[in-house]
């Protein structure tokens, strides 16, 4: 394997600002003692630096990998289903932390990571790994397992994970909670001890591409749930997600967006500067209200707000202080009023959510919904 002085030669050579750090892995988190005892042995830049010295876009920060194999809780010995190979660096991690006695079994949609990532692992000498090109949403491996983790965003909790998993397997994944583009959440469920029942006890908030069961090619626009999209005159796209559009409103999203793009105005709002942008976006996910809208406009930072035939407003799922709107002031009005139930109720966040769980005709659906207890103490993983 690469030693640590080289794999700290080959990130200060190739990465820009932030990423010269000292260490394998910059992380300013504290994690569980395997974790991190696999962030100390394994090259993370090995993994994830292209031949130029850029990141692979396929690869998950660092700190939100750690997190959700924290959440994981793997353990030597097991057998594990990681869906979404990328660079190949998650794999390892997972390597070192089910031993030598314990198996990883890969799937990625995308053959060539598949076969890059497999150079990697085997120049670094990991033989407990199995890799497969494939859809891991329906993909079936040869041996129960224990636990499966997801580096993409799904519809759902498939039915085969399920039918694969032993009794007590834990899931970690980012799964869909609404109607909208974008809105996903990290999510850990347990399978149950007698059936295959599951039930989740945390929440997480991170950022990931959707599942496709066909390699994405770009970033910005989603396969699913866009139901506006205009191009600038750069080529640049930009989309809105809302349930409103769906009923032949098409051509007033194209219009929202061109008066975004044309006579946007910025103004403060609707939060200020003590409340909490992520625990507004987490309330926003839980009650789902009418006119809720996700968007991007012509890059991959996407936004969320509300939306009305008349006029738009848009904040950020980690600002909200001002916001960006057009048309009339019905949607900021909107964001306002969305903002004062959330203080009435407590301003809750993550921490005062329940996962509910819905069994479908192939899977589990996810969505958060507001519980009246008041926490204790505050825990959320940043990234």
């Amino acid at each position: 394997m690469p030693g640590r002085a080289a794999c700290l030669e080959t990130a200060l050579a190739a990465e820009p600002a932030p990423y010269q750090r000292g260490t394998i892995v910059a992380i300013a988190m504290t994690f569980s003692s395997p974790v991190q005892h696999a962030l100390d042995h394994v090259c993370e830049t090995h993994y994830t630096l292209q031949s130029d010295g850029s990141k692979l876009p396929q690869t998950s920060a660092p700190e939100i990998i750690a997190t959700m194999l924290d959440l994981l809780q793997v353990a030597p010995g097991q057998r594990v289903l990681e869906i979404g190979t990328g660079s190949g660096y998650s794999t390892a991690l997972l390597s070192h932390l089910v031993g030598d006695t314990g198996h990883v079994t890969s799937i990625d949609i995308d053959a060539d990571l598949i076969h890059r990532a497999e150079q990697r692992l085997r120049a670094d000498g990991y033989t407990n790994v199995t890799l497969h090109p494939g859809d891991g949403a329906t993909s079936a491996v040869d041996r129960p397992l224990d636990r499966i983790i997801a580096w993409a965003s799904l519809e759902h909790i498939p039915d085969a994970w399920a039918r694969q998993a032993v009794p007590g397997a834990i899931m970690v994944t980012p799964v869909f909670v609404t109607e909208l583009a974008k809105t996903f959440l990290v999510v850990r469920v347990h399978r149950g001890e007698h059936d295959r029942a599951l039930t989740a006890d945390r929440f997480l908030q991170a950022g990931f591409v959707e599942a496709s069961s066909y390699v994405l090619d770009q970033w910005i626009v989603p396969p699913r749930r866009v139901d506006a999209l205009t191009h600038r005159a750069d080529g640049r796209p930009w989309w809105l997600s809302a349930p409103w559009l769906r009923s032949g409103g098409g051509d007033n999203g194209r219009e929202l967006l061109h008066q975004l793009q044309t006579v946007g105005r910025q103004a403060t709002g609707p939060l200020g500067d003590q409340d909490d942008a992520a625990d507004f976006y987490a309330y926003l996910l839980a009650t789902r209200p009418d006119g809720l809208t996700t968007a991007a406009l012509g890059e991959p930072l996407w936004r969320i707000g509300a939306s009305t035939p008349a006029g738009i407003a848009l904040i950020t799922p980690r600002q909200a202080h001002h916001q960006l709107a057009a048309g009339d002031h019905s949607a900021t009005e909107l964001l306002t009023t969305w903002a004062r139930q959330w203080r009435d109720q407590g301003k809750p966040g993550l921490d005062r959510m329940r996962a509910v769980l819905r069994h479908g005709r192939d899977g589990w659906t996810v969505r958060p919904a507001l519980t009246m207890d008041r926490p204790a103490c505050r825990s959320r993983p940043t990234g």
